[in-house]
């Protein structure tokens, strides 16, 4: 019984105060009357300034460059002799697979070599022996002391020393060829960091093969990343997507480095929109010294869309809308109210807006637009302060 007379009574007795704090509300006509309950704000005062547009976006470090070193046989990975983190030269050997087998294949070729080069030395020599004969009896036909029939005899042997040879120096030429595959296929046994480019350094990102692991041909074992210079890549909408130029500055920061700001400039822009996000994507190049920037890091950036000078600003803070009109609260200094002015809007940035009409040379509120309306009394921080 006691639960249910609570279940009326409380409701009651809200409602009774709602309607006592709403008798004793202030009408408008009371708002600018002495003694009117004051609006606490912040203000700021209008300024001439040097005025920056720019568009800020969220991006990711990425490494200029990178590949994947992987074997270009199939093999069992016997030694590494680099890891994560270290900083590799052009050719340093990186890995080696077993070349038991390639060895053994590279000692064949060298006996099929040695085997053809001594056929087409003895080829040579009977070749030798039939040039010298042919050109005998050449003399002897001339001279009519053969027949042109036993000379044909001649000449035919001679042809087939020749044939004899040239294969020998074919068969010779396979075996050298053979041999130069075995020499290759050793070679690749010897893993080495490779690139193009002008690059002298690269450091190994990540390592996806142990010693022991059976490779086939193209298995990766360590990503390389060209970290001196590094890629932000951000994506622009579409309505900002005109206003990126190559060239253009770009001011990067990062949780890593709280207090510092690295400048970059846009090297390349996408030539056309994704459409699924109606996004292009954008590539900003910056010099990184000491390889402080490392790839997966997230960034901020601000990049410089255009400056005037001398323009007329408020804080961006100070605009508001009212009546989906963007206007300023404009500060009266001697009777402390506030009147809202319909303003049209120029270049801004994240701190300043610049206000191209009407000029506005004066207190304008950046905080408390909520409760004001034209001829509202306020008052500011300061004056509370003072109090």
């Amino acid at each position: 019984m006691t639960r249910r007379i609570l279940w009326i009574i409380v409701p009651v007795v809200i409602i009774a105060g709602v309607w006592k704090l709403m008798s004793k509300a202030e009408s408008p006509a009371d708002r600018g009357r002495p003694g009117a309950a004051l609006v606490a704000v912040e203000t700021a005062r209008s300024q001439i300034l040097d005025l920056e547009e720019t568009g800020t976006y969220s991006g990711t470090v990425s490494a200029r460059s990178s590949y994947v070193v992987s074997p270009k046989i199939s093999g069992q990975l016997s030694r590494l002799y680099a890891d994560i983190g270290k900083v590799v030269s052009k050719g340093q050997l990186l890995a080696e697979l077993d070349d038991r087998l390639a060895l053994q294949e590279l000692d064949k070729a060298n006996a099929a070599v040695a085997m053809a080069e001594a056929t087409k030395d003895q080829t040579a020599n009977a070749l030798q022996l039939a040039t010298e004969e042919l050109e005998r009896q050449t003399t002897l036909l001339e001279r009519n002391f053969i027949s042109q029939s036993e000379f044909n005899d001649f000449h035919a042997s001679f042809i087939s020393e020749r044939s004899k040879h040239n294969i020998a120096q074919a068969s010779l030429n396979s075996a050298i060829a053979a041999r130069n595959a075995a020499e290759l296929q050793l070679s690749f046994t010897k893993i080495k960091a490779d690139w193009s480019g002008s690059a002298t350094h690269r450091v190994i990102g990540e390592r996806f093969a142990d010693e022991g692991n059976q490779l086939s041909a193209g298995s990766p074992i360590f990503s390389l990343m060209d970290i001196g210079n590094v890629i932000v890549r951000i994506d622009v909408i579409e309505k900002d997507y005109r206003r990126i130029k190559t060239g253009q500055i770009a001011r990067i920061s990062l949780d890593a480095y709280p207090n510092e700001v690295f400048q970059g400039r846009v090297a390349r822009i996408a030539p056309m929109l994704k459409e699924n996000t109606r996004q292009a994507s954008v590539e900003i190049e910056l010099p990184n010294p000491g390889s402080k920037l490392k790839p997966g890091m997230f960034s901020r950036v601000e990049l410089s869309y255009q400056t005037k000078k001398q323009v007329n600003a408020v804080p961006a803070t100070a605009i508001t809308k009212r009546d989906g009109k963007s206007g300023v609260y404009i500060v009266d200094p001697d009777t402390k109210t506030v009147t809202f002015t319909e303003v049209e809007i120029g270049i801004q940035n994240p701190e300043f807006v610049e206000i191209l009409s009407p000029e506005v040379n004066a207190e304008v509120v950046t905080l408390g637009h909520d409760l004001l309306e034209d001829g509202r009394k306020i008052s500011t921080n300061n004056e509370a302060g003072s109090r």
